[in-house]
């Protein structure tokens, strides 16, 4: 009984072990941080702590009688199974995962899963929705900074304290001409030349270093190629936790471009300045302040020539202190309209006087920024005191168009004629109007004035201009040919009458009308007299032809052929005279066509092509005929000799156009060649001598190319001389 009552003693202290122990685990399961899923074999959840219901969003009597796997969104056993099979052996599973409370909201978790001795399990659920948020950001971040140093438009480059390139982007790598691996190779120094390195040390000991950046400043850098170019950067310093230096990284900007433009600007400057400094004309500058005063800020040196002032003292000065007597114009208002853009420029004249100049002066005023003008002004005096002078001389103006031979109307503004002088009144009487025609309106009832002399008054009135026309005019049943010139009367520069000056030029015209005549005549007679020529020179021809008929001597046929084809070429340069347009020039491109058919024709046996680029142009018979002689004689000397026994060959004929006068005739052939022993200057070769007293007589040179067949390269100066007829006047 003892026995009994002892064993019942032991099951209670071990119940009440064992309470105490659940009681304890369970106090410790509500207490973990994490949500603590207790379920069987199959999933079906046991036990599970406050941290889940939380988690979750389900009470624990719901998730009592859930499956583990009804937390899990759309799961796929074969995709994504929660492999707890692998749990009986030991091993615990650790891996995230997506849950779905039952409000829906969805949560990243962490699950670590293991096996309990009684074959149960025990998930652990810790949710990571932010962290891998914040994580995710971070990525996002540094994806962010990386993709913004590597697009930028400028350089980015991070050094090590050493000054050893660790990282650059693309524009960095790309304004140096290097690739990222070979600029990782490289120090800082290696891109700089020498002469910026204590410049650049200076930087980080005195503005980095100690305050953690620098400023922007300028220096050069070396590309890979060695081209050395200007950039502009800014440096920061990079310290890790612990506040150690660890590298210094740079915003590098090439302003290559911007020095060039600032060079220009300096350049535009100083051409400016130069303009200004050298201008004739005086300049001031004005620039309205704050309180809109014009202050003056500089002035040209001619502005101190024309008034006699320096104005060095008055720079600085109101418009006001430096002219006062301005003060009674609208000249300052004036010009602050134009520096403030109500108005735009503005030209005038204006009188000016005190106690240290004055003068009469045109001025252009015109605004050259923002509140800033320029005045630009010139002395006038001399011309309005000539204006006066004139005004003053009216007297001897009458005198000296009454003492003019020709007949002058003067017409005022109301086209009404305010003055004829006394030849035109002589003129007048005999023609038997009244010579009293002062205030009369112009028409047509004067002689001379014809409508189309009235619209020519009317638009000498509105433009100021001088017109002179020639007219044919009907007077007394006789016609006249007359001049007349209209000319204006300027007051104060406006257009207050205007001068007919009319002079009688129908002898003149007869005259030329005579030479013109004599002209055409000489030009029939000097046509008839080449036309003669050319049938002259036929006649010899024909001579030489009736000569050669009769003639047994080979050799003296073979001179009297060579003399008519010089006869030829000089016939067909009258005959080009006789027919051109202009008997004192001939188309030297025709007439070398010309005398190339001619030779082929005379040759026309041969099997020889002839090929021939000539530049149209025109010359005077003293180039032609020399010219024309030249082609003839090469031109046979290929044809007879350059290809022997009947052969086959080419022969090229250029003529061309190198300026305005010199010129160059090319004749070559591909034939045997000209014998070394030949000289151009020797009687031997008569065809080659005379060529070569030809050229001496146009002044040009003779090139001979004996290799590959013969070439002549002859230049000479094509001076056009047009020769009329000179007429002699007669008494």
């Amino acid at each position: 009984m003892a026995k009994k009552s002892n064993t019942i003693t032991v099951e209670r202290k071990i119940r009440v072990a064992l309470k105490k122990s659940e009681e304890k685990y369970r106090m410790l399961l509500d207490l973990a941080v994490d949500a603590v899923f207790h379920g069987d074999g199959t999933g079906k959840f046991i036990t599970v702590n406050d941290k889940a219901v939380e988690l979750t969003g389900y009470s624990k009597k719901e998730l009592l009688k859930m499956n583990i796997r009804d937390l899990f969104p759309n799961y796929a056993p074969d995709s994504n199974p929660l492999n707890y099979d692998l749990l009986s052996g030991g091993i615990t599973i650790k891996t995230v995962r997506e849950i779905i409370r039952k409000d829906d909201k969805r949560l990243l978790i962490e699950m670590t899963s293991k096996a309990m001795p009684d074959d149960t399990y025990q998930s652990l659920f810790r949710d990571i929705t932010e962290s891998r948020n914040a994580e995710l950001a971070a990525l996002d971040t540094a994806l962010k900074y990386r993709n913004l140093h590597m697009s930028m438009m400028d350089g980015y480059v991070f050094v090590d304290m050493n000054g050893k390139i660790i990282d650059s982007n693309s524009a960095y790598q790309r304004m140096l001409g290097y690739n990222a691996i070979e600029l990782n190779a490289l120090t800082y120094e290696d891109l700089t030349p020498s002469k910026w390195h204590d410049f650049e040390h200076n930087i980080v000991d005195q503005e980095i270093l100690p305050n953690g950046h620098s400023g922007v400043y300028q220096k050069e850098y070396l590309k890979k190629d060695g081209t050395v170019f200007p950039v502009e950067l800014r440096t920061f310093l990079v310290r890790n936790t612990s506040g150690r230096n660890e590298g210094m990284w740079a915003i590098v900007r090439d302003i290559t471009k911007r020095k060039q433009a600032e060079d220009d600007l300096m350049k535009s400057e100083e051409k400016f300045r130069s303009i200004v400094e050298s201008s004739p004309t005086g300049m001031l500058f004005y620039q309205l302040d704050n309180s809109d005063n014009l202050i003056l800020t500089g002035a040209n040196p001619a502005a101190d020539n024309i008034l006699g002032i320096s104005h060095k003292t008055l720079i600085g000065s109101t418009i006001l202190e430096a002219f006062p007597n301005l003060a009674s114009t609208g000249i300052p208002e004036l010009y602050k309209k134009v520096a403030t853009g109500d108005t735009g420029s503005q030209y005038f004249e204006i009188p000016y006087e005190d106690e240290r100049f004055s003068g009469y002066y045109t001025v252009h005023v015109f605004r050259t920024g923002s509140r800033t003008i320029a005045v630009d002004f010139s002395d006038i005096t001399r011309r309005r005191q000539m204006e006066e002078a004139l005004r003053h001389s009216e007297i001897e103006y009458r005198d000296t168009l009454n003492s003019m031979p020709d007949w002058i109307y003067v017409v005022d503004e109301h086209y009404k004629i305010a003055l004829v002088n006394s030849a035109l009144t002589q003129e007048l009487i005999r023609q038997g109007f009244k010579p009293d025609c002062l205030g009369m309106e112009i028409g047509h009832k004067f002689p001379f004035i014809t409508g189309k002399a009235i619209k020519t008054v009317k638009l000498v009135f509105s433009t100021g201009n001088v017109s002179v026309s020639e007219q044919k005019v009907d007077l007394a049943g006789s016609k006249h040919h007359v001049e007349i010139t209209c000319a204006p009367i300027l007051k104060n520069d406006k257009v207050v009458k205007v001068i007919l000056m009319i002079r009688d030029r129908s002898k003149e015209k007869e005259i030329e009308e005579l030479k013109r005549r004599n002209a055409e005549q000489k030009e029939v007679l000097l046509r008839e007299i080449h036309h003669r020529v050319k049938n002259n020179l036929a006649i010899v021809i024909s001579l030489l032809n009736f000569q050669l008929r009769n003639n047994t001597n080979g050799e003296l046929a073979r001179i009297i052929i060579d003399i008519q084809m010089r006869i030829r070429s000089m016939a067909l340069i009258h005959e080009n005279l006789y027919r051109s347009e202009n008997i004192d020039r001939i188309p030297l491109t025709n007439y070398i066509d010309a005398l190339v058919y001619m030779i082929i024709n005379t040759y026309s046996g041969q099997h020889i092509k002839l090929e021939r680029h000539l530049d149209p142009m025109e010359v005077c018979i003293e180039t032609a005929l020399p010219i024309g002689l030249i082609v003839n004689e090469l031109l046979t000397n290929s044809f007879k000799y350059a290809f022997p026994a009947g052969g086959q060959g080419v022969i090229h004929i250029r003529l061309k156009k190198e300026d305005d006068q010199m010129c160059t005739l090319v004749v070559e052939d591909n034939g045997v060649g000209l014998p070394e022993s030949i000289s151009m200057d020797s009687e031997k070769s008569i065809g080659l001598y005379i060529v070569h007293l030809l050229v001496e007589q146009l002044e040009g040179t003779l090139k001979i190319d004996r290799n590959n067949g013969t070439s002549f390269e002859i230049r000479f100066r094509n001076i056009v001389r047009k020769k009329k007829p000179q007429l002699q006047d007669s008494e």
